[in-house]
């Protein structure tokens, strides 16, 4: 019996994030088959509650996937994805998750094959890990 690869959401702003998707797939790369890509504007607008939601809901990793620093179209994305990012790994802590199951991840425009890298990196720690939500009997 096969078992099935663990889901993972990645949170991608529309400019540069979803820019790196773009380019790997005009570049012919793949990602993980587990990776569930939800566009947003901006990183700004992604919440410790949107990020602990995509667990509740299943996923087994999030990756937060915005611009590099000074290079947001809305001049606030690092500043307050930053602060995002360590209320939901301390939550994700608190309640037993892990915080590893948690990345942001800052990259160049247009960086398909880092887009690529960084995320098959991460669907393989996420496999070595235990379940995040103990299967019921």
């Amino acid at each position: 019996m096969s078992r099935s690869a663990a889901h993972l959401v990645v949170f991608a702003c529309n400019w540069d994030g979803l820019t790196c998707i773009e380019a790997a797939a005009q570049a012919g790369l793949s990602y993980p088959a587990s990776v569930r890509v939800v566009r947003v504007s901006c990183l700004s607008r992604v919440h410790q509650g949107l990020i602990l939601k995509a667990f509740e809901l299943g996923a087994a990793g999030v990756m937060l996937l915005g611009c590099k620093p000074g290079n947001c179209q809305f001049d606030v994305d690092a500043r307050y994805i930053a602060g995002e990012y360590e209320k939901a790994r301390m939550l994700l802590r608190l309640l037993g998750l892990g915080e590893e199951r948690l990345v942001l991840c800052h990259m160049a425009r247009s960086d398909g094959s880092g887009f690529v890298k960084q995320v098959a990196t991460f669907a393989q720690e996420i496999e070595q890990m235990q379940p995040a939500v103990p299967a019921r009997a």
